[in-house]
């Protein structure tokens, strides 16, 4: 503290050092004499003036403290709980209001006390008395604070409490009085439990009344907005709050007595018919009429206005929601099993066409949705288990209409499933099948049109089809459009569509191929000519005609129609190769082309089979392309081969003494020649049916008799003429077909009759027997029936693949399936393996995949256990 001393009573300071001593002054260090008054006022103005400096010091001093505490409340309500608890006693602790003793110090006192001690001790003195009159205001500002904190908290927690119990109403059921109640009492008991002024506590009830009727009243127009607006044209209007809703609740009764008087209905009654609520016999509603008539007077006419709005919205959704899944839901369900939108109802069926006419459309719905989920679930099933369901489901004689409907329905998708695989069968399995289907946009190479193709056919063949194509009708189209573009070069598009049919490998598909895109060609070349007024009828139909005969040549020969597009360069060469194919494919008796797959090297990585296929595949075109040149070409090659037999034959019957006559004349000669003729065509018919995997009884007795046959024309080409007379009959498939016809109309019995005639000890007469059946019915041999014991069966190969092929397809009812990577047919497995004593007869084989085959080999470990049992059987034969 700074003091400031008078200048002159600081010069008239006595000095009691080596002063001069004056003679009427007292010696030096004496008592000094008492002042004048002059000195007495400056001496009491000086403390006047320290008193005035002291007390200024002090207020500063008080300012800042005030100013640490008003920082010290800041920070303590800021850092303070939400409710506020213990604000008060954390900055100015407790005090003992008997004694005002400090019982519990807070940061007050820890702030005041270091605050004293860092000032002056004459400001210490100052504020030290202020340190009480402090605390008390404090305390009352941090009690206030603590207080108001609580009250927010009450309130910020009211309001949480508000909204959920209101989402609660306003998602329950209105007409749920019950857990309406317990919604508003839990309300009514939370206000009761906060720090409510009286009249304020009963404004907050009396609006939270207001609040829940509102809510429910909204949840009722979510409901049903019609009958909402109904009880809102019902009620009363209270205008003041709560006070007119209790005379508004004592007149209710006393209309509800005129009312019974007069027998009409009242208030409650009207209130409680809106909510389909039943009246006790008081006349009171099991719902209390405050839950509605404690709505302000501005919320009813919002809600009536909001009521009738949901109800005309309701209606036009209704009439929307109706129409709509009148028009889409059939097929979105037939298409998805389900639709993803709110079916309407009945009754919104009624409220959008009327009673009479909604009830017959929604009837008319249900069963047209049911329909569509039937054919949904059918979609994936095959023809046999759609008709076995339709039986098992046909009702009998008394069956009851319900019985009756189900079937009609059933009846109805299967219908509508079997149109749909019959109009585009390959597009109904490849959407079907999407994930392993191919992308039909993308089939554009021919190797890629095998590939489809295949997969087609053998998903067809799982459903059971009874239509079955090779190619989408959107595929056709493309393909069609392509042929008939006359932006390209005919020569071209001939050549491109041929290839395209040369890869399908199934001549049937072929057939369909060409058939297909005839139709579709057809129809846009006729549609292009009616835009053409130069074309006339006459050359119309020329057009179309050379169009289907173009068609149905890549069909049936699709590799002489891709031989026509060659330049005249590549024809010879073509040609020349073609004729050696089948002159080696005739010596060879049918197995150049798996000499050639055997003797082929494998660097290139194709296996076996895959090269047999190839060759196979370039030997059938090499004489779809010949033509009766690769017929004479390949008997040439059987007769070069047949006569070498023939000679080695007469020169070993010479050695016994038959070749004499064999070359002499006469009618004995001649029957020695024709006997020969036929046991080397028949050695060679057997041979050829062996290489080329058909049944080699049928190959030798037809070798034989065309052997004999050949005799007649011309002794010495025996083998030509069988050669010659199997392609009359068709080629070397077309013969396969023909026999397969012939032995489709035998019967399972005389299948298994072969299969007991080749167990006779008597071979001569096993293949006469054997020899006969195709023929004549009379020579049968006694039936097996299914019922007789198939031990008589052999353990050992008596049969081709061919003809055990041929009878899987008669027993089974349908064609041997192919294999859909390669295209050709599926491996045949004996089920039960002829090492192990498996039946080599129908009962035991079924169509496997090469890997399929080779893994159920593997998964039974029967190529070790059959090495095992050879070097065994081996060693044994050694011994």
């Amino acid at each position: 503290m700074v003091h400031i001393i008078p200048l002159s009573v600081r010069q008239r300071r006595r000095d009691t050092g080596n002063a001069t001593a004056y003679a009427d002054a007292p010696p030096a260090g004496g008592a000094s004499p008492p002042l004048d008054s002059y000195w007495q006022a400056v001496a009491q103005h000086y403390e006047r003036r320290q008193a005035q400096q002291q007390a200024f010091d002090t207020e500063i001093a008080a300012r800042r403290l005030n100013g640490e505490i008003a920082r010290t409340e800041a920070e303590a309500v800021a850092n303070a709980p939400s409710d506020g608890a213990g604000l008060h006693d954390a900055v100015y602790g407790q005090v003992n209001p008997h004694t005002g003793q400090v019982v519990k110090t807070g940061q007050f006192d820890t702030l005041f006390d270091s605050f004293v001690k860092q000032t002056p001790p004459e400001v210490g003195a100052g504020l030290a008395g202020r340190k009480e009159a402090l605390r008390d205001a404090g305390s009352t500002r941090m009690a206030m604070q603590q207080l108001q904190r609580r009250k927010q908290y009450e309130q910020d927690q009211w309001f949480k409490v508000e909204v959920a119990e209101l989402n609660t109403i306003a998602q329950s059921d209105p007409n749920d009085t019950v857990a309406f109640d317990a919604t508003r009492q839990t309300g009514l008991d939370l206000l009761a439990k906060m720090n409510l002024d009286p009249q304020i506590r009963l404004q907050a009830e009396a609006a939270w009344r207001a609040s829940t009727a509102k809510a429910r009243m909204q949840a009722l127009i979510v409901q049903d907005p019609r009958r909402a607006a109904e009880m809102l044209s019902a009620i009363p209007v209270a205008s003041d709050g709560m006070g007119e809703t209790v005379r508004m609740q004592l007149g209710t009764a006393r209309q509800g007595e005129q009312a019974a008087a007069k027998g009409q209905k009242a208030p409650d009654e009207t209130v409680a018919q809106a909510f389909g609520e039943a009246t006790s016999p008081d006349g009171e509603t099991a719902m209390p009429l405050d839950a509605l008539t404690y709505l302000k007077p501005g919320d009813i006419a919002a809600l009536k206005d909001q009521a009738n709005n949901a109800t005309a919205a309701q209606l036009i959704g209704a009439k929307a929601r109706v129409m709509l899944a009148e028009q889409n839901a059939p097929a979105v369900i037939a298409a998805t099993g389900k639709y993803p939108e709110e079916q309407p109802t009945a009754q919104d069926f009624v409220n959008v066409y009327g009673a009479d006419e909604g009830s017959n459309r929604f009837e008319q719905f249900r069963i047209t949705t049911d329909v569509a989920k039937t054919y949904s679930d059918m979609y994936p099933l095959s023809n046999q288990v759609i008709h076995a369901e339709l039986r098992d489901l046909e009702p009998g004689p008394g069956g009851s209409p319900e019985e009756r409907e189900r079937y009609e329905v059933k009846a109805g998708a299967a219908q509508l499933i079997m149109a749909a695989r019959d109009a585009d069968p390959v597009a109904y399995v490849s959407q079907l099948f999407r994930g392993k289907a191919p992308d039909w946009s993308k089939v554009k190479t021919p190797e890629d049109f095998h590939a489809a193709i295949a997969w087609a056919g053998t998903a067809q063949q799982q459903l059971g089809f009874n239509k079955r194509l090779p190619l989408p009708w959107t595929v056709v189209d493309r393909e069609a459009a392509k042929y008939i573009d006359p932006s390209k070069p005919f020569n071209q598009r001939f050549a491109e569509l041929s290839s395209i049919v040369l890869a399908v490998r199934d001549r049937r598909a072929r057939r369909e191929i060409s058939k297909q895109i005839s139709m579709v060609a057809e129809a846009r070349w006729r549609a292009r000519a009616a835009q053409d007024p130069s074309i006339t009828p006459e050359l119309l139909e020329a057009q179309v005609a050379a169009l289907k005969n173009g068609l149905a040549w890549i069909g049936e020969h699709p590799a002489q129609a891709q031989y026509s597009t060659m330049s005249w360069l590549q024809q010879p060469a073509i040609a020349f190769g073609d004729i050696g194919r089948t002159i080696a494919k005739g010596a060879t008796a049918g197995g150049a082309d798996k000499l050639v797959a055997k003797l082929a090297p494998s660097g290139s990585g194709e296996s076996y089979e895959e090269r047999l296929s190839r060759e196979q595949a370039e030997t059938e075109d090499a004489e779809d392309r010949a033509g009766w040149a690769g017929w004479a070409g390949e008997a040439l090659g059987a007769g070069l081969s047949g006569y070498g037999v023939a000679q080695g034959l007469f020169g070993l019957l010479g050695r016994v003494g038959i070749g004499a006559a064999a070359e002499g004349g006469g009618l004995a000669g001649f029957g020695t020649r024709t006997a020969v003729g036929a046991a080397t065509g028949g050695a060679y018919g057997g041979a050829y049916a062996y290489n080329t995997d058909e049944s080699i009884p049928e190959g030798v007795l037809s070798g034989a008799f065309w052997g004999a046959g050949g005799s007649v024309l011309a002794e010495g080409l025996s083998a030509i003429g069988r050669r010659v007379a199997v392609k009359l009959l068709g080629g070397s498939n077309g013969s396969a077909a023909k026999r397969s016809n012939v032995a489709s109309e035998l019967s399972e019995s005389r299948v298994i009759d072969e299969a007991t005639a080749a167990t006779n000890s008597d071979s001569n007469a096993a293949q006469a027997k054997g020899s006969e059946a195709p023929f004549s019915a009379k020579n049968e041999g006694p039936k097996i029936s299914d019922q007789d014991d198939l031990k008589l069966v052999p353990t050992e190969r008596s049969k081709t693949n061919r003809t055990l092929k041929r009878e899987w397809e008669i027993l089974y009812g349908r064609e041997w399936p192919k294999d859909p990577k390669t295209g050709r047919d599926m491996e045949l497995s004996h089920e039960k393996p002829l090492a192990d004593e498996g039946l080599d007869h129908v009962s035991n084989v079924w169509p496997r995949t090469k890997e399929d085959h080779v893994r159920r080999h593997k998964e039974a470990k029967d190529f070790p256990r059959w090495a095992k049992r050879a070097r065994k059987k081996n060693r044994g034969d050694k011994l």
